[in-house]
């Protein structure tokens, strides 16, 4: 019955990240060890749409550590019923912390039974542009684990999530499996000096995950990071995209030291072309973009899915908003808008087709009702797949002269000719 409930579980998970994000990759499943106990760690900067992506991608079911408030939530807690999360309590929610002693224990015995687990050892979801100090908890069950009921194999496994704009839908996300970390090699060291070895592990596993993330020193750094890997080379690989950036960030923090007045020169023309973009309120793609292209539909299949698409926008319009306008008015940070979007579509699809429904029944009868409780959800994913999802009819502003895109090329490809040549990165094709 568990094996059914965490395939379901992960079912729904892929269902709700699929909607939410056009494209979800997934960079070293095969790393992922079999017929052992695991512990994954990942980052942690949107909130559940963390732990929702890992269990609907990695492949691993595990057990989620989740904080104990979310058991008081009317739409959440049956999903975390659902997938047999466990609660953690916290010294900021003001709960009882001695609690923990029981949910540190059944993560154990997760373990030593051979089941995997899932935590976020920076203890918290945050909005900062490089990863917070890790918590020692998770080296503490590792250790205790496999000292205790070893020798079990347990290996700590990485998870990054980078996240091309977290609260944005129809953007990307990339998921990277890092390098599994075998536990057994502390063991002897945590029973002589058990505080020193869960601290080594801890490094350690700050080292995974910073390998299997990018971590930038500013928001500012992080914003031009990203532009200069767009102007080298095309971005439509998120794994692609993010090998650049580390390379791009490695090779300048390394030209700092030994041309600093060129690595200088070079921020100051990404600087620069950035705020050409900014100023004209275009992207790096709209460059490239075909001017004539202003109407959805396209060819192929989203021509296909025009009309179904309209009665889908009928039909879920206002559920589809709804969620955004709350978003808007209860998010405090940027990592809640994504989650308070998907919490606010699991509460208002069901009910306005059940509303729609219950109408279409009153005025036509059961069959009318029952066909538009199977409509509403079928056309409102044509609707995803005609007029959404980053589709190429979002062209360049057409108010925005030729002759200043033309500049802008220009700039872009000197721009690009610069960093290839000081960071040693290949070329893009010409574009």
């Amino acid at each position: 019955m568990r094996r059914l409930l965490d395939r379901a579980v992960a079912g729904l998970a892929r269902l709700l990240i699929g909607v939410f994000f056009r494209e979800v990759e997934v960079v070293g499943r095969e790393r992922i060890p079999r017929g052992v106990p695991l512990l994954l760690i990942a980052n942690h900067v949107n909130s559940l749409i963390d732990p929702i992506l890992v269990m609907g991608y990695v492949g691993a079911r595990p057990r989620i550590l989740a904080k104990s408030t979310l058991w008081r939530h009317p739409v959440v807690a049956p999903l975390l019923l659902l997938a047999g999360a466990v609660p953690v309590y916290r010294h900021q929610d003001d709960a009882d912390v001695s609690r923990n002693h029981d949910t540190f224990a059944r993560c154990r015995e997760t373990l030593a039974a051979g089941g995997n687990v899932l935590l976020f050892p920076e203890g918290r979801s945050h909005n900062q542009p490089h990863q917070l100090p890790l918590k020692t908890g998770a080296a503490r069950i590792a250790l205790e684990t496999e000292a205790k009921h070893g020798p079990l194999g347990l290996q700590v496994v990485p998870v990054g999530l980078t996240y091309e704009a977290k609260e944005r839908f129809g953007s990307r996300v990339l998921v990277f499996v890092g390098e599994p970390l075998p536990v057994a090699p502390f063991v002897e060291a945590y029973r002589a000096h058990a505080r020193g070895a869960v601290r080594d592990l801890t490094a350690r596993m700050s080292d995974e995950l910073q390998a299997v993330t990018v971590s930038h020193a500013t928001w500012e750094e992080a914003r031009l990071v990203d532009r200069a890997a767009g102007v080298i080379a095309d971005d439509t690989v998120m794994s692609h995209r993010f090998t650049l950036r580390a390379q791009v960030l490695r090779e300048y923090f390394a030209l700092r030291q030994t041309a600093p007045e060129r690595a200088a020169s070079l921020e100051q023309a990404v600087a620069a072309y950035d705020r050409s973009l900014s100023e004209l309120g275009i992207e790096e793609a709209d460059l490239d973009a075909p001017r004539d292209v202003a109407a959805p539909g396209g060819r192929g299949l989203e021509a296909l899915l025009v009309v179904p698409g309209l009665i889908g926008l009928a039909l879920n319009w206002l559920p589809f908003r709804l969620p955004g306008w709350i978003s808007g008015r209860l998010s405090r940070t940027p990592d809640e808008p994504a989650t308070t979007k998907l919490i606010g579509a699991l509460a208002f699809f069901p009910l306005f087709w059940a509303l729609e429904a219950t109408i279409a029944a009153r005025l036509g009868g059961p069959l009318w009702g029952l066909a538009l409780l199977v409509l509403a959800p079928l056309t409102g994913y044509a609707s995803l797949r005609a007029f959404s999802r980053g589709r190429p009819w979002h062209g360049p502003r057409l108010d925005v002269h030729e002759r200043l895109l033309a500049e802008l090329r220009t700039q872009r490809r000197h721009l690009r000719e610069a960093l290839v040549s000081a960071t040693g990165t290949p070329a893009a094709p010409t574009r």
